[in-house]
């Protein structure tokens, strides 16, 4: 069984390492990334699931052969090696079921090395879409 991670305090920690702030007059507001866990509806999972997207581009349908990276009851992240725009309807397959799900783009993809990470929003979320058990709203990785 894994050793339940241990806290450290300041106290344990030499005093040279800790570092200093200045004691602010105004309070700072805290601005949060799109990508932050607190702004999150649900639980990402990582799993990678082999799908397909159907799309019609310029009045043409297309099917491209995608990989998911992380998947949540609302949609995922899939990796593809073109891009599309945000806001882009489409239609999700499941490699490993045929069960479709509408979904749009949800923002802009990220182009990285190995090709461009493209976040998709379910029109309705569909928990039972991805075949897992996700964990609970309020689980945290320090649970374990």
């Amino acid at each position: 069984m894994p050793a339940k991670p241990t806290a450290i305090s300041h106290n344990s920690i030499p005093q040279s390492t800790i570092p200093m702030q200045k004691p602010s007059a105004q309070p700072t507001s805290v601005k949060r990334s799109v990508a932050d866990p607190a702004r999150r509806r649900g639980q990402r999972v990582l799993l990678r699931v082999r799908a397909s997207i159907h799309v019609a581009l310029q009045g043409k349908a297309t099917t491209f052969d995608v990989a998911t990276l992380s998947v949540n009851p609302r949609g995922a992240i899939v990796m593809m090696k073109d891009s599309l725009p945000a806001e882009t309807r489409l239609v999700l397959e499941h490699g490993g079921t045929g069960q479709r799900v509408a979904c749009k783009v949800a923002r802009p993809p990220r182009q990285m090395p190995e090709g461009f990470h493209v976040p998709l929003e379910f029109d309705s979320p569909a928990p039972d879409f991805w075949k897992i058990d996700f964990p609970s709203a309020d689980w945290r990785p320090e649970d374990l």
